[in-house]
């Protein structure tokens, strides 16, 4: 029996180095190697034969030790020569195709690029008639197969002549030169190319595009020793003139033009001595016996730059503190002299800002104290004068300045304070005078509190006691106290300021004392705040009233110190009352508090709060805490509480009046008659 076996060529191979040499192969089929055998030189080979399959029901192929170490790749010391191993089909076949399997050499990894630029160079020869170029470029390809496209050069250059590696070939596409080739690994390309010159207003101008990546070295040589050549986006640039020639190597960034231009140099003058010029900006703020001063001192700095600027206070002054841009150190000497360093040398425009005091008598005349700046070749300043206390200015025989109206002083100037400018002068020189004359005044005392209004909100019962909750709206700028005299018999069950609850205090004369909190200012103003305090009046000896008679209401009063702009009253009466006289309709009530259809709304300044007037929301809220109170009074004493209405829908009376001072009494009386007297 004829098989024809077709095994790989790394199988054939193997067999050939293990037993003996195969017959000459055949031509490979479909570009593999193959070795054909016949099937009884394959069982010779291999000692496979399958009829003893069938009658010992398992095949194996008798393999010698040596090549089993060949098809692994391994060396095993000690094992005979004629050692054999029995393999199965299987595990034979598996052997077979590891050693395939390990032979084989691995493919190359993926390449990240195509190609790097090494290095590349421009050397350049420039005119005002043309530039040549020639660049030199060393890549190293990293694809090793295939065609690789390398853009070399724009196509808006003329490229004149070229030095290219063999296999390597010059292409035109697009806008760019390329280079084409096959090869793999280290090249070296040098291009000769022309690119035209374009010259405006006296600069030469020579610029194109690098379509290849990375930094480039520029080596130029331009007509001429006294050429200023310039190369943007260098990143150094090194001239030196050479035999008539200036040389010039420049580096220059990947993605960045060849761009360069040159024309003839400017010589250079040498270094003139620095020049400086100073304008002062003075306010100068007189206080009580002190001249509290700001000074902002602009200086002009020529020619060289400086690091050190030096001042001179006046004699007497106190130097409180200098700032400035990139300002390192300032010193003042005995002598007044102030020495400012900086951070940096500074050329060009410069500020120092100063602030600094002195003292100054309550009478006679002063002078202007400003800082003088040394070492310039000219000064001159502006000075504003305000009053910071009850002090009356004026300016005494003023020399080497001139007095100006305070609408001709700079804005930076009058931008400094908030007050009134009193006087103002402009010098231009090294010496003046301008004495101010000073005269302190008495003081007047003014309102440190005031109440803008007070709103009460009174029900009478029918028992005799009152309720009453007033609110206060005060503005204050020191009191301690709101001091306040209550009626007879007032007994006070809650006390409020801005919304705080705060406990009531009591001095020698009775008045009762509520702690005041310090008002906010807002837009030059004091803002108010809100006083409340609830109150219980009850008759002498708890004494009920009569059906018909005549009810007097007091109201606390300010003893001192605190004028109420507009008293407010509701006065809620039991229902069943008549409170006219006769057949009038008007209502029997007198007194200093005027009776009024509606309040009057007056607020006294921008920052005042006037307190709403809402008595129906105020009464029912007066109602709550009373049955609190009555309720937590009764149960002290074992008594079980009965709820006592107040007469919050009873008949309405308002009553108010403009302006109550310290001292004036506020009170009203009201006749009434058929009052359902409680029991």
């Amino acid at each position: 029996m004829k098989r024809m076996v077709t095994m790989l060529m790394v199988v054939a191979v193997a067999a050939t180095g293990l037993w003996a040499a195969p017959p000459k192969p055949e031509p490979a089929v479909n570009g593999k190697g193959q070795v054909i055998l016949s099937w009884d030189e394959f069982v010779k080979i291999t000692g496979f034969d399958p009829l003893k399959q069938k009658v010992q029901g398992r095949q194996v192929i008798k393999v010698p030790w040596a090549d089993i170490e060949k098809l692994l790749g391994v060396k095993v010391e000690n094992v005979g020569k004629v050692t054999t191993v029995d393999l199965p089909w299987q595990e034979f076949k598996a052997l077979l195709e590891y050693s395939v399997r390990k032979d084989k050499p691995k493919d190359d990894p993926p390449v990240p690029t195509d190609y790097i630029v090494a290095s590349s160079s421009y050397e350049g020869t420039l005119s005002a008639e043309g530039a040549e170029f020639v660049l030199t470029l060393k890549l190293n390809v990293l694809k090793k197969k295939g065609w690789k496209r390398i853009p070399l050069l724009p196509a808006t250059v003329a490229l004149k002549d070229s030095t290219l590696p063999a296999e390597t070939y010059l292409n035109v596409s697009g806008k760019s030169y390329e280079l084409l080739t096959e090869k793999s690994g280290p090249l070296e390309v040098k291009l000769t190319f022309a690119s035209a010159v374009t010259k405006t207003a006296g600069t030469n101008r020579v610029q194109f595009d690098r379509p290849t990546p990375g930094s480039s070295v520029l080596k130029l040589t331009v007509d001429g020793d006294k050429v200023d050549v310039k190369v943007a986006g260098a990143q150094s640039l090194s001239p030196a003139a050479q035999e008539g020639k200036t040389v010039v190597a420049a580096a220059i960034p990947a993605g960045t033009a060849v761009s360069i231009t040159w024309e003839r140099a400017i010589p250079k003058a040498p270094a003139a001595p620095t020049k400086l010029y100073a304008e002062t900006l003075t306010l100068a703020s007189v206080a009580d016996g002190l001249l509290l001063c700001q000074e902002t001192v602009n200086f002009n700095i020529l020619h060289t730059a400086v690091r050190e600027l030096k001042l001179t206070a006046p004699k007497g002054a106190s130097v409180l503190t200098v700032t400035g841009t990139n300002l390192q150190d300032w010193r003042v000497g005995d002598d007044g002299k102030i020495a400012v360093t900086l951070g940096a040398e500074t050329i060009g425009s410069y500020s120092l800002r100063i602030t600094y005091e002195q003292a100054a008598g309550e009478k006679g005349e002063v002078p202007v104290p400003v800082i003088r700046a040394e070492g310039v070749e000219r000064e001159k300043g502006f000075i504003a004068v305000v009053a910071l206390a009850n002090v009356e200015i004026g300016a005494g025989k003023v020399a080497g300045a001139t007095a100006i109206d305070a609408r001709r002083l700079p804005g930076t100037l009058t931008a400094m304070t908030n007050q009134p400018i009193l006087l103002g002068f402009r010098y231009v020189g090294k010496t003046f005078a301008i004495p101010l004359t000073i005269s302190k005044h008495g003081e007047v005392p003014v309102l440190v509190t005031v109440g803008d209004s007070a709103l009460f909100t009174g029900m009478q019962l029918n028992d005799g006691r009152r309720m009453t909750k007033a609110v206060y709206s005060i503005r204050n700028n020191r009191s301690q106290f709101l001091r306040l005299k209550m009626p007879t018999g007032a007994e006070i069950w809650s006390v409020s300021v801005a919304g705080n609850t705060v406990t009531p205090g009591k001095d020698a004369e009775g008045n009762v004392l509520i702690p005041l909190v310090r008002s906010r200012a807002r837009s030059s103003e004091l803002t108010a705040f809100p006083v409340t305090f609830v109150y219980v009046e009850t008759p002498e000896g708890d004494k009920a009233p009569q059906a018909s008679g005549t009810l007097r209401v007091e109201l606390p009063v300010c003893p001192r110190d605190v004028p109420v702009m507009h008293a407010m009253y509701n006065l809620y009466l039991p229902a069943e009352g008549v409170y006219t006289r006769g057949w009038s309709k008007d209502p029997s009530i007198s007194g200093p508090m005027q009776v009024v259809e509606g309040f009057a709304s007056l607020s006294t300044s921008a920052g005042a709060v006037v307190v709403a007037a809402k008595p129906a929301a105020q009464a029912a809220a007066m109602q709550k805490q009373f049955d609190r109170r009555a309720d937590a009074r009764l149960r002290a004493t074992g008594v079980t509480p009965i709820r006592v209405r107040l007469p919050i829908k009873g008949k309405l009376f308002r009553l108010q009046k403009i302006l109550a001072l310290p001292g004036d009494k506020l009170y009203f009386q009201v006749e009434y008659r058929g009052w359902k007297v409680a029991k």
